[in-house]
């Protein structure tokens, strides 16, 4: 049986897990991630049951910055220079966190709520 991970299909037995005892559920888990790891990108795309968003789609902040201040005809080049490692660094996106192309997802904001 297929289990799906976000976009990737995982070809383990997680829907009989409470048939196998913990030890080879674990087994059974480090074989698929043996697997997937061993994968080119391109191997691990054609599992993915839906559409995905790849990182490199994503633009930066300082991409970001400067193609709506190109597109307001506005010089904001100073206002970038002070930002400039940090706002190449990071990006903003807006949309469903799970079609993202990445091999985690952490939510801080959980942690920070029990502080």
């Amino acid at each position: 049986p297929l289990v799906s991970l976000g976009n990737l299909q995982l070809k383990a037995a997680a829907s009989h897990a409470s048939m196998y005892p913990g030890n080879k559920r674990k087994k059974l888990w480090r074989e698929e991630k043996e697997r997937l790891l061993k994968m080119t990108l391109e191997e691990r795309r054609k599992e993915y049951l839906r559409d995905y968003v790849a990182l490199k789609n994503i633009p930066t902040w300082m991409e970001d910055l400067k193609s709506k201040s190109e597109s307001d005809g506005e010089n904001t080049k100073d206002d970038l220079q002070g930002k400039k490692s940090l706002s190449e660094k990071v990006s903003l996106y807006r949309g469903d966190i799970t079609l993202l192309e990445v091999d985690a997802i952490v939510n801080a904001g959980r942690w920070l709520n029990t502080l």
